[in-house]
């Protein structure tokens, strides 16, 4: 009897690790104007696995996040396209997290991002961005942003040439406000044409805030280059977010080293634990005031202005 007891029980421990380890629950992309798109995937595991494995939509991944419901590192190892979860207890969900190149790419002035999902997948554009061409017909469209339904799929999009300008403009603000969105809703009399998928013609997608303009000049500005903001007015901006003092301190420790420094130079200059300075950073990110990115094996946090 102890025996078959035995035998009954590793069988209940294997079987979770194989088949049943959970369902999607939703899968989001951000394109940004660079050719960058940063990944959100939520994973809903089953009740009786201890190990998830989790598939990504690219093997190319940087920047990779894996955190439960409530914002606590997961233990986790890359497998090529997937990453093999470990839960531990009341874990109900797993955000992941990651940036990637690979899901795009570029002919002439036409971009492409190509993927596929087992679930609709929600795509945020770039502001002015021109959807050109659709495999498939959205589930819906609201304002910036595209819902795909699962399967392989592939949108075509264009961007507005960039703008510069000879003259300064001064604003008499010039603190980091928090972004806002027009809730305004939009309507289209075109008709679809089929044409290789359903094609959606000067179709524009706003975005809320330059973010990608942000991230590629962000991503090649030079040393020693003057940053928008004066400190003062960037130091007086930052009331606005009701941040605690290590945030404040290390916006203006990122500010005072040209507007973006390693992520683990902050954490040693604010004398704080590395999964505080994780939190701290994922919250400023989520609040719009700082990119984190992975350059060689670094993590570096720049300020968004």
């Amino acid at each position: 009897m102890k025996k078959f007891l035995a035998v009954v029980i590793s069988a209940l421990l294997f079987v979770p690790l194989v088949s049943g380890q959970g369902r999607f629950k939703s899968i989001d992309i951000v394109v940004y104007s660079a050719g960058y798109v940063k990944v959100t995937e939520v994973f809903v595991p089953s009740n009786l696995t201890v190990m998830v494995e989790v598939p990504l939509l690219t093997s190319d991944v940087a920047g990779l996040i894996v955190t439960s419901q409530n914002d606590t590192p997961l233990p986790f190892e890359k497998n090529g396209s997937r990453i093999d979860v470990y839960l531990t207890e009341n874990v109900t969900e797993i955000k992941v997290v990651y940036f990637t190149a690979s899901l795009t790419s570029k002919q002439g002035d036409v971009w492409t991002l190509k993927f596929s999902s087992p679930i609709p997948v929600t795509i945020h554009f770039p502001r002015g961005a021109i959807i050109v061409d659709l495999s498939d017909v959205p589930l819906s469209i609201t304002g910036n942003t595209i819902t795909m339904p699962p399967g392989n799929q592939t949108v075509s999009y264009t961007l507005p040439l960039p703008t510069t300008s000879t003259t300064s403009t001064t604003s008499t603000s010039a603190k980091p406000q928090p972004s806002t969105q027009s809730t305004s809703p939009t309507t289209s009399s075109r008709t679809p044409e089929r044409s290789n998928g359903y094609l959606y013609a000067l179709l524009i997608v706003p975005l809320v805030g330059a973010v990608g303009a942000y991230y590629l000049r962000g991503r090649f500005r030079k040393p020693g280059r003057t940053l928008p903001v004066g400190r003062e007015e960037y130091e007086k901006g930052l009331d606005a977010y009701n941040l605690n003092d290590d945030e404040k301190r290390a916006l203006l420790y990122i500010y005072d080293s040209g507007g973006k420094a390693k992520q683990a130079d902050v954490r040693k200059a604010l004398g704080i634990p590395k999964t505080t300075a994780w939190r701290m950073f994922k919250r400023l990110e989520e609040k719009g005031l700082v990119r984190v990115y992975k350059r060689g094996k670094e993590n570096w946090v720049e300020l968004v202005f």
